[in-house]
C-alpha cells in the first residue's frame, strides 16, 4: 500500500468512526501519555479526578476523559486502569456523540479547540469542534465535593441551510446498565458512574450500548440550544445487595429523571453551583490586559486543587510515576498557598506530616524511606519553606505545633554528623536528581538545607525551639560560607556556581552510570558533563546569592547552555544532556527555578521569553505541563503530568512578579512587572482577609496608600506593610 493510501485509510478508521465503534488498534496510540499535539485538563470533584485528553491528531474522538481515585496515587500511573478504561476501546464510550441525519459524530482532533474558560466564575475545560453545520461547544465543570461534573452542551447552527432535528448520546463504559433514583448507572466495582440530565430534554436509555440518547432536538440556522447533563462518579462503590444499581443516595440532593421520553425531568443544581462559585471566588486571582500573565496565573490555579486530593495524597508524576515524594508534594502546596487555597493545603501538609515523614525526620523519596547515603537533604528545607509560607499567608500554626516533635527531628537530621563534615556541608552520594555516585557536595542540598534552617528559626515559637534560634542561624551562615567562599570547597569556579564537589575537593565535571536504555546519551555518548545544572539557578532565587552580583550573572549566562540544547523552541534542560540518563529535552519545573532566578536578577527579556514558553509548550497551553518535552522514542511514552511545576507557577505570579513575600512575619511588597506592563490588579487571600494590590505599571515605587494611609518605601525600593495590617486595599504609586 502506497503512503497515500495508507494515510487516506488512516483518517478514514479514525474521523469516520463513531465513539462506540473505536478501531482497537488506535487505542495504544491514545494510552501514551505523550503524543504530538496531546493536551490535558484535569479537574476534581471529592475523591473523583477527571482528566480530559485533548488530542489534535485523528485517533478516534478528539475530547475524551479519564476517571480516577484521587486518594489512590498508584492508579493514576498507567491510562489503562482508569475506571472508565475498556480493552479494545479505551476512553471511546467518554466521547459525546452528535447525531445528524443517522450519522454520530464526533470531535475530530485538527478541528477542535480546547482551553480553559469559567462559567460563573468556575473553571471549565471547553471544547469547540463541528457536526456538520452545527458548532458544538462542550464545558466541563467540576462541581462540589461528591464526585459531580457538569457537562453543558451547546448546539448552534452556524452553517445549515435549514432546521434539523439532532440526538446526542452520552455513553458509560460497556456493561450492564440500569436506570435507579433518576441516573442511568453503570456499577463497576470499585466505582459506580451515572449519567443525569440538568436540562428539559427527552431521554431514552439505550441499555445494550450503554448509552443515553437525548432528543432530538430541533436547531434552527443562527440558534443556540444549550442542554446541561450530569456525571456522577461514586468511589468507593456502595451499590446495593446482590450488585444492583441503587443509587441510594444521589450528591447534593438532586434526583435527575432519565427514565423515559415522556418524564425527562429535570434536576436543580442551582445550590451546588452556587457553592462551587463561591469556594473559587475565595481564592486568589488576578486581572491584566498581559495576555500571557492573565493565561499562565489561570492555568495553574485552576488544575492545582484537581491534582491534590481532599485527603492529601498527590501523584508525583501522573501518567509516569505513581508515587509520592516529600519535595513534589511540599512545592506543589507551596503553590497552592500563593493561589489561596489554603483550605486543602492544610490537609496536602498533614497528609506529609502524618505520612511522609518519620520520627526519625527522614522524609518520604518514591512512596518509600531510602539508606542515610542516598538521602535526599533538600526536602527537609523544602517542606519547613512551604509550611512557613502557609503559616504566613494563612495565619495558621496548628499544624506545626501539632506535629513539632517531627519537625524538630527533621531541621536536625542533616546536622548529624556522619552527612557532614569539618565545612559544615552535607554530603552522600545521592544527587537532587537522584541519580546515585560518589560521594559529594551537591548544590542544592546545602541551599534547602539553609534555606530551612532560617525557616525553622522564623517559626522557633511554634516549634517550640527557641532555645535552638542560635544554633540554627549559625549552622545556616557556616553552610553557606563553605558553600560560597571556603577555598577547595566552595561549590564556584570560573565566577559561576557549579553542581558537586567531591568532599576530597576536585569538581566533578562528568557523570556515569552503566545501566540506561539503549538510546540515552549516558549510552550513546563517551562524555557526561556534570554542568550546567538547573539547579544552580535556585540560591539566585532565593536570594542566597544577591541576584545583582556578578556572580549570579555569570551563573545565569552559564545557564544558557540549557537552553535549546538538542531541539527547537526554547525551554531549558534539568542538566547538559551529554549526561542525561533517560529523559533529555526541555524541563518545565527545571525551567521555572531559572525563570524565577532570571526575574530576580532583572533579566526581564529572559525571563520574558521563558514565560512565555511555559505559557505556550505543549501541556502549558492547558496548565498541565509535562515533566520534560522528550527527544528520545524510549522516553515518549513515559512523560508525565507534574503538579510541581504548576507550582512553581504559581509562585512565580505571586512572589517574583507581584513580589509579595514575608521577611520573619511582616509582608513586604516589591512589584517586578515586565517593561511596558499595562496595569495589573490581584486579589489575594491574606490570613481571614483580601489583599487587594492595585499596579499602575511597572516602575520603581514612590510610595504606596495602604488602606488610604501613605507608606513609603523601604531604601531598597521594597515596601513593608505595617505590622497592624490585617488586609485591605494597597494602591502603588510609581515615580515619575
Amino acid at each position: 500500500m502506497g503512503a497515500a493510501a495508507l494515510l487516506a485509510t488512516l483518517h478514514a478508521t479514525a474521523s469516520d468512526v463513531s465513539a462506540a465503534s473505536l478501531d482497537p488498534a488506535l487505542v495504544g496510540l491514545q494510552q501514551r501519555s505523550f503524543l504530538h499535539g496531546r493536551e490535558y485538563f484535569v479537574l476534581r470533584s471529592g475523591r473523583a479526578k477527571l482528566i480530559v485528553q485533548a488530542d489534535q491528531a485523528d485517533l478516534g474522538p478528539a475530547v475524551m476523559y479519564f476517571l480516577f481515585d484521587a486518594d489512590n496515587n498508584h492508579q493514576s500511573k498507567r491510562k489503562d486502569k482508569a475506571f472508565n478504561f475498556a480493552q479494545g476501546q479505551g476512553l471511546a464510550a467518554s466521547a459525546l456523540e452528535v447525531v445528524l441525519g443517522g450519522f454520530p459524530f464526533t470531535a475530530v482532533g485538527h478541528q477542535t479547540q480546547t482551553q480553559w474558560t469559567t462559567v460563573d466564575g468556575i473553571p471549565a475545560m471547553q471544547a469547540v469542534w463541528w457536526a456538520g453545520g452545527v458548532r458544538v461547544t462542550e464545558q466541563l465543570l467540576a462541581l462540589g465535593d461528591q464526585g459531580v461534573f457538569l457537562r453543558r452542551i451547546a448546539l448552534t447552527s452556524a452553517n445549515l441551510g435549514g432546521p434539523e432535528n439532532l440526538q446526542l448520546r452520552l455513553a458509560l463504559p460497556p456493561g450492564p446498565c440500569a436506570v435507579a433514583q433518576g441516573w442511568f448507572v453503570r456499577d463497576n466495582a470499585p466505582c459506580r458512574m451515572a449519567l443525569g440530565l440538568a436540562s428539559q430534554v427527552a431521554a431514552r436509555p439505550l441499555l445494550d450500548q450503554a448509552a443515553l440518547e437525548l432528543g432530538p432536538v430541533n436547531v434552527a440556522p443562527g440558534q443556540t440550544l444549550t442542554l446541561d447533563t450530569l456525571l456522577w462518579v461514586q468511589i468507593p462503590n456502595t451499590q446495593g445487595a446482590g450488585g444492583q444499581a441503587s443509587c441510594q443516595s444521589s450528591p447534593t440532593g438532586f434526583t435527575p429523571v432519565v427514565t423515559s421520553a415522556e418524564s425527562p425531568g429535570v434536576c436543580d443544581i442551582a445550590a451546588v453551583l452556587a457553592q462551587t462559585r463561591q469556594t473559587w471566588a475565595a481564592m486568589a486571582s488576578l486581572r491584566t490586559n498581559d495576555t500571557t500573565v492573565q493565561e499562565i496565573f489561570d492555568k495553574a490555579r485552576f488544575g492545582l486543587p484537581a491534582m491534590v486530593a481532599d485527603s492529601g495524597v498527590m501523584d508525583a508524576g501522573i501518567f509516569e510515576y505513581g508515587s509520592q515524594w516529600v519535595r513534589d508534594t511540599s512545592n506543589t502546596l507551596l503553590g497552592m498557598v500563593h493561589a489561596g487555597q489554603f483550605e486543602l493545603a492544610r490537609r496536602g501538609f498533614a497528609y506529609v506530616l502524618g505520612q511522609m515523614v518519620n520520627a526519625d525526620g527522614c522524609t518520604m523519596i518514591a512512596s518509600g524511606f531510602d539508606k542515610p547515603d542516598r538521602e535526599q537533604f533538600d526536602q527537609m528545607g523544602e517542606l519547613l519553606h512551604a509550611l512557613k509560607a502557609y503559616r504566613d499567608w494563612s495565619g495558621d500554626d496548628s499544624l506545626i505545633r501539632e506535629h513539632r516533635a517531627k519537625l524538630l527531628a527533621m531541621v536536625e537530621r542533616p546536622l548529624r554528623p556522619e552527612f557532614r563534615d569539618a565545612t559544615g556541608m552535607v554530603h552522600n552520594r545521592r544527587e537532587f536528581w537522584e541519580r546515585t555516585f560518589d560521594d559529594a557536595y551537591e548544590l542544592a542540598y546545602q541551599t534547602y538545607v539553609i534555606l530551612g534552617l532560617r525557616d525553622a528559626a522564623a517559626l522557633a515559637e511554634p516549634l517550640g525551639a527557641a532555645d535552638r534560634v542560635a544554633r540554627w542561624l549559625s549552622e545556616a551562615g557556616h553552610i553557606q560560607h563553605s558553600m560560597l567562599e571556603l577555598p577547595g570547597r566552595a561549590l564556584v569556579e570560573n565566577g559561576h556556581l557549579i553542581k558537586r564537589r567531591a568532599v576530597t575537593g576536585e569538581a566533578v565535571r562528568t557523570l556515569h552510570l552503566a545501566r540506561c536504555a539503549a538510546d540515552v546519551p549516558m549510552q550513546t555518548e563517551s562524555v557526561n558533563l556534570a554542568d550546567p545544572d538547573a539547579t544552580l539557578a535556585l540560591p539566585i532565587a532565593y536570594g542566597l546569592v544577591p541576584p545583582q552580583s556578578a556572580l549570579a550573572r555569570s551563573t545565569l549566562d552559564e545557564l544558557e547552555k540549557l537552553r535549546d540544547g538538542r531541539w527547537f523552541g526554547g525551554g531549558y534542560e534539568r542538566y547538559h544532556s551529554s549526561g542525561q540518563c533517560d529523559q533529555p529535552g526541555p524541563w518545565s519545573f527545571a525551567t521555572c527555578f531559572i525563570l524565577r532566578a532570571q526575574h530576580e536578577a532583572g533579566d526581564f527579556t529572559r525571563s520574558r521569553r521563558t514565560l512565555e514558553w511555559l505559557n505556550t509548550v505543549q501541556g502549558g497551553r492547558t496548565g498541565a505541563w509535562f515533566e520534560e518535552i522528550p527527544l528520545l522514542r524510549s522516553q515518549a511514552a513515559t512523560a508525565g503530568i507534574l503538579p510541581w511545576t504548576s507550582g512553581e507557577v504559581s509562585l512565580f505570579i505571586v512572589r517574583h512578579l507581584l513580589g509579595a513575600r514575608f521577611e520573619g512575619d511582616q509582608l513586604i511588597l516589591k512589584p517586578a512587572l515586565y517593561p511596558n506592563s499595562p496595569p495589573l490588579a490581584a486579589d489575594l487571600r491574606f490570613r481571614g482577609a483580601r489583599l487587594q494590590l492595585e499596579i499602575p505599571a511597572a516602575g520603581p515605587l514612590a510610595y504606596a496608600l495602604v488602606n488610604d494611609r501613605r507608606v513609603e518605601p523601604r531604601p531598597d525600593g521594597a515596601l513593608a506593610l505595617p505590622a497592624d495590617f490585617a488586609g485591605g486595599r494597597v494602591v502603588v504609586r510609581l515615580r515619575d
